[in-house]
């Protein structure tokens, strides 16, 4: 049988609950458990938003589709985190972007009422909505900067500028993989490899397999 109790406790919504007050939460929540195949739309842009779901096993990707039809990953979900929590309670009631599951995710949800209900009686379930809640306004305004550039390689700029900051290193260790900043960037992998190896080759970077060294740190700020 399923752990619900166990995944829960990896989700930031329910950090610091002990054991006794999971099962009490589980007791006297209405829930319910959805699986979902790789590849599988769990939300489309634009669907009511009545319930936050929260993912207990597997992954999943927010898309947000482009007039061209191209599509950039806004943010991957994984075992742990939470989606509609920001929307949920905002006078829009529509899923903004598409939500799809990468691998096999089982997710729980929860309705707006329980939410409202469970913040009204547990003063930590709310403190941790509101930190989630903050961390989350934090994460999309940091992927929408990367929307305003004009240019891959301005994009690319900032993002290694964002990361010196973050790393405070001169190298940078990729913790994505150049198919998934390129969703990020709204760009094609194979012009992102392309522009890199530009600016390799103009003395701006280096590149080995998952690093990148910043060779000029001022003219990558001039390249912004």
């Amino acid at each position: 049988m399923y752990d619900i109790k166990h995944a829960l406790g990896f989700n930031k919504l329910f950090k610091d609950f002990n054991n006794k007050e999971l099962i009490n939460f589980l007791v006297n929540t209405q829930y319910q458990i959805k699986d979902y195949s790789a590849g599988q739309v769990i939300a489309l842009e634009g669907d009511p938003l009545t319930k936050i779901g929260l993912i207990l096993d597997g992954n999943a990707e927010i898309q947000k589709s482009l007039p061209s039809g191209k599509k950039i990953i806004i943010n991957q979900l994984t075992t742990g985190d939470i989606f509609g929590e920001v929307i949920i309670f905002s006078n829009k009631k529509t899923f903004p972007s598409m939500i799809v599951a990468v691998h096999n995710t089982k997710i729980i949800f929860f309705d707006k009422i329980n939410i409202m209900k469970i913040c009204f009686q547990n003063e930590k379930f709310l403190r941790n909505l509101l930190q989630l809640l903050s961390e989350k306004i934090l994460i999309l305004d940091y992927h929408l900067r990367f929307l305003t550039g004009e240019t891959i390689r301005q994009k690319i700029c900032l993002y290694l500028l964002e990361q010196y900051q973050e790393q405070k290193n001169l190298c940078i260790h990729l913790t994505d993989t150049r198919e998934t900043l390129a969703k990020q960037f709204g760009v094609t992998r194979p012009s992102l490899s392309r522009e890199l190896h530009r600016m390799k080759r103009e003395g701006l970077i280096n590149l080995y397999k998952n690093i990148i060294t910043i060779s000029n740190l001022s003219l990558i700020e001039q390249n912004l």
